[in-house]
């Protein structure tokens, strides 16, 4: 039987904002957590994280997400919604992160998956730090993730 929820922070540290779901899982690492919930730096994986997230009921996947509202913005979205921009997906991460929801989708249609998301400012650019725009926001991704992750 399924249990708990996994927090999968995924992303580049190397490219400014595309690391803000590590940014976020290494936060929420470092606090206190309910313990039906866990969490993981996903870093740039994909499908071999399928072992990992399996026998979970809920898989909160965090991310940085092109989408057309401005940098900062906090989407909040199914990988089925998500699916109409994956012909535009320019990032390794990315794609490892559709072969991983199609494996759940195959192997654990059950689970519950949504993806927090937020819109970059500088996607692609190379920098370990985030930008100032989504290091404002990191407080209330992580309070979105949480929220989301004890349902």
């Amino acid at each position: 039987m399924a249990k708990g929820t996994l927090i999968l922070g995924v992303g580049n540290l190397l490219l400014s904002d595309e690391g803000v779901g590590v940014h976020v899982a290494r936060r929420l690492q470092a606090g206190p957590l309910p313990e039906e919930v866990e969490v993981l730096d996903g870093g740039t994986g994909g499908f071999e994280l399928m072992d990992v997230v399996r026998g979970k009921e809920r898989l909160v996947v965090v991310d940085c997400l092109a989408a057309p509202e401005p940098p900062g913005t906090i989407v909040r979205a199914t990988p089925d919604e998500l699916e109409l921009d994956w012909p535009s997906v320019s990032s390794a991460h990315q794609t490892g992160l559709r072969e991983l929801f199609q494996g759940i989708r195959r192997n654990c249609p059950e689970m519950e998956v949504v993806v927090i998301g937020i819109v970059p400012e500088k996607a692609g650019v190379p920098g370990l730090g985030l930008s100032e725009t989504i290091a404002q926001r990191l407080s209330r991704l992580e309070s979105l993730v949480l929220e989301t992750a004890i349902g």
